[in-house]
């Protein structure tokens, strides 16, 4: 495929954007909105590679394990900074986790120990990728840009039986902020399509920790699906001319998988903590809904090319002297979608329907068969497959009486293949690498500084 295609791509989906108001919600953008980041939270929680769901003591936690805050003994309220860049180096700073967290002691012989409370923030997911392709030519160009964050409010109980059984439950509210550019150019042309994608869910966490000896301990978690409610709307600018402000204005819903999960923790004394923990996500479950009506096409596409999920992260810290502790971790996870080529191969012999061959059924009978149905085609010239994510993590801190300082640094670094349709070839799916590379490949990072402080009391 020549690239001028691309452009052509472009202007043709902006164009027939206005009657193909579904074109760009798709198993790939769905999957993307409902990927989390499995190291953020405290700094303390990220310098161990968010292994902490059975060491607990942190509100972090609460994503993995609901009752990993019963496992503390004190109560903090604590405030985490992160400044993060991505790989063309542009910088932004956010608030990465906030926590009031009480420990109430009940100093009965009835063996329910203590309880705990928490009301928490935590910043579940940064979109931060920046991918730059080229013709091979050198005439013509594209970047796509992604920016914005999932962030989750917490509110979680939890409580300790004979510091051997610990249970929490947890209800959490979630904001999604997601803003993408795609910006072509050429010696005659440059394009930025732009969408701003906002919406706000709700998920609930239960959790059980069991310590059958000193320095042990193993758990369990479960995280209900996050039903998101989505508004999305879509501008052109051509040329540095805003041509529409609007091309699309609508809503639509997501429902993300289930989560399981699992954990380890090994605590030898004040010395040492080591955390493995382990959690599940199967994304064929996942579904979106457009004007409460699900979309046929669009179920038959998750389930064909979308996969289970497997994250694996392990962490330690180590106390060198006095409350100075050095922290490492590491997480792992893996594609939750087919290889690009086979899951391709799988689409275009369903018709194509991933670019907007979608029927809607304004109503059903009562054998479930649609009623009024109407049909709805728009060509996607792009989207990201996303592959293996690997984060790497390092920091330290200091736990005095009253107060605590941690630091934490995280290396994200992640692998998509970027792919783009023939607008005018139904069906048939191209890789980039006909423009970019030989394997369609793209890499990119982003690097995080964590500064956490708070107060014991």
């Amino acid at each position: 495929m020549k690239i001028g295609y691309f452009g052509i791509a472009l202007c043709a989906t902006a164009l027939s954007a206005t009657i193909a108001n579904a074109q760009d919600i798709n198993a790939y953008k769905l999957l993307n909105l409902s990927l989390e980041d499995p190291t953020l939270g405290s700094a303390r929680y990220a310098g161990m590679g968010g292994a902490m769901g059975a060491i607990g003591g942190v509100s972090s936690a609460l994503k993995d394990n609901a009752a990993s805050i019963a496992a503390g003994t004190k109560s903090d309220i604590g405030l985490t900074f992160d400044l993060y860049s991505n790989n063309d180096g542009q910088c932004s700073f956010a608030v990465s986790d906030a926590s009031l967290l009480f420990n109430i002691d009940h100093n009965n012989n009835s063996g329910y120990m203590s309880s705990a409370l928490a009301i928490t923030y935590n910043r579940n997911r940064t979109f931060d990728s920046d991918i730059y392709l080229k013709d091979k030519t050198f005439i013509s160009t594209t970047n796509d840009h992604e920016e914005g964050g999932t962030d989750a409010i917490n509110f979680a109980y939890a409580g300790n039986i004979n510091n051997q059984f610990y249970f929490g439950v947890a209800v959490g509210i979630t904001d999604l902020r997601f803003e993408k550019s795609n910006v072509y150019k050429d010696p005659y042309l440059t394009d930025d399509l732009i969408s701003n994608t906002d919406g706000t869910g709700c998920n609930f966490n239960v959790g059980l920790l069991y310590q059958p000896t000193d320095f042990m301990r193993v758990g369990v978690g479960i995280q209900t699906p996050t039903l998101y409610n989505i508004d999305e709307s879509w501008s052109l600018v051509e040329n540095g001319v805003e041509i529409f402000d609007w091309l699309l204005e609508y809503s639509y819903k997501i429902h993300t998988p289930m989560k399981f999960s699992a954990q380890l923790g090994f605590m030898v004394g004040d010395r040492a903590n080591i955390g493995i923990d382990y959690s599940m996500r199967n994304y064929t479950r996942m579904w979106g809904e457009y004007s409460n009506l699900k979309m046929r096409h669009l179920e038959e596409d998750i389930k064909e090319i979308c996969k289970t999920q497997h994250t694996l992260k392990v962490g330690a810290e180590v106390n060198v002297v006095g409350g100075l502790d050095l922290r490492a971790g590491y997480a792992i996870c893996t594609a939750p979608v087919l290889e690009a080529k086979e899951a391709c191969d799988k689409l275009a012999s369903l018709g194509g329907a991933y670019v907007g061959d979608y029927w809607y059924a304004d109503d059903y009978d009562n054998d479930g068969n649609p009623i009024g149905e109407e049909y709805y085609h728009g060509p996607l010239y792009s989207f990201t497959s996303p592959k293996l994510r690997q984060y790497i993590s390092a920091g330290f801190g200091y736990s005095g009486r009253v107060a605590y300082v941690d630091f934490a640094y995280i290396r994200k670094i992640a692998t998509v293949q970027y792919m783009f349709q023939q607008p005018f070839d139904e069906g048939k799916c191209d890789f980039v690498s006909t423009y970019a590379n030989e394997l369609g490949d793209q890499k990119y990072g982003s690097n995080h500084f964590m500064l956490s402080f708070g107060f014991h009391f």
